[in-house]
């Protein structure tokens, strides 16, 4: 199946590496707009808990679990891109209203309700992003898109540094929680 002279690994980088970084910088911003996609329907409120928690994010990371990097750095993105559009939600210019989670049907959810769901989103977002690292490049990779997005993002908010920290923190959390072990990383290169 694969070319004279070229190891089915060196095959696989030479076609999927570059498209799967381009996927992963799609899949960035298509996480990063995506949880404002309740502005646009007419039977969510914004901040809606569908679309302003981990639903999108654990579905990419489920059909991400495939050795092919595409699928993989697709699942990233989404996960960095979320993250740090809720790391931006966090810091609300005052938390009333639209700054609120929503429940369809019940309607917005209290301030520390809402602040801890906010929270937790942008943990699990990065832990999903950061499980899906298969070896250094992967972490350098990540490290970059999410300084990538988070610099895109800003652009459009007034906060800067608390969602700038909140990234921070939640990225070296989530990694010093799930970092792959040195075995983890040795089987991930020799599939991929």
């Amino acid at each position: 199946m694969s070319q004279p002279g070229l190891s089915y690994v060196g095959h696989m980088n030479l076609l999927w590496q570059p498209l799967s970084l381009v996927a992963l910088g799609i899949a960035a911003y298509i996480g990063l707009i995506l949880p404002d996609i309740d502005q646009r329907v007419g039977f969510l409120l914004h901040r809606s808990i569908i679309t302003h928690g981990p639903l999108f994010p654990l579905a990419a990371f489920i059909l991400a679990q495939a050795d092919n990097p595409l699928p993989r750095r697709f699942g990233m993105g989404i996960g960095l891109g979320y993250a740090v559009h809720m790391a931006f939600d966090l810091f609300p210019r005052s938390w009333q209203g639209y700054a609120l989670i929503s429940i369809p049907g019940y309607g917005w959810i209290p301030l520390v309700a809402s602040w801890i769901w906010i929270a937790a989103t942008i943990l699990l977002c990065m832990a999903l992003a950061i499980k899906l690292v298969r070896h250094l490049g992967d972490a350098l990779i990540v490290l970059l898109a999410l300084a990538a997005v988070f610099v895109l993002a800003s652009g459009n908010e007034e906060a800067l540094w608390l969602p700038m920290l909140a990234t921070i923190v939640s990225f070296v959390f989530a990694y010093w929680v799930i970092k792959p072990t040195r075995k983890e990383t040795r089987q991930a290169l020799q599939t991929e």
